[in-house]
């Protein structure tokens, strides 16, 4: 014959599943697309500074992207071309990057009509520091 569970054992169940439920409930994924673009806008000055150096696949030509003594963009290069070396370079957690040729110094921009060329840093320059000063770019 089995015992019959008494009032205390159920009310220590409900209890126990109660308390399981009210865990499990009141944790709430965390919201990383929140976390980048908070940390995205704040200017961080602390930071590490990453500089790196890749070459860039095109699918498209099947070639890597070169940037040319002439300020031209296009990607034609063969693997290890000097003007295929790119150096990738970013200043804080979630900030934009900017892409200059190892070579030629020039900076990959894009012009009023879409296209890819290569500038000094000068003017980039000016433009990131007025867009942190205000936080909107010019």
């Amino acid at each position: 014959m089995r015992p019959i569970p008494s009032r205390l054992s159920y009310l220590c169940l409900h209890l126990f599943a109660f308390c399981y439920y009210a865990q499990v409930t009141n944790q709430s994924p965390p919201n990383f697309t929140q976390h980048v673009s908070e940390q995205s806008e704040v200017t961080d000055r602390v930071s590490r500074r990453l500089i790196r150096i890749y070459q860039l696949y095109s699918r498209t030509s099947g070639k890597h992207v070169q940037v040319l003594p002439n300020k031209k963009i296009n990607a034609m290069a063969d693997d290890g071309d000097v003007h295929a070396k790119l150096i990738v370079e970013t200043d804080t957690f979630g900030s934009r990057v900017r892409i200059k040729g190892a070579e030629t110094g020039f900076y990959i921009c894009m012009n009023k009509k879409g296209k890819l060329i290569g500038k000094v840093r000068r003017n980039h320059d000016l433009r990131a520091e007025a867009e942190t000063e205000t936080g909107v770019r010019p």
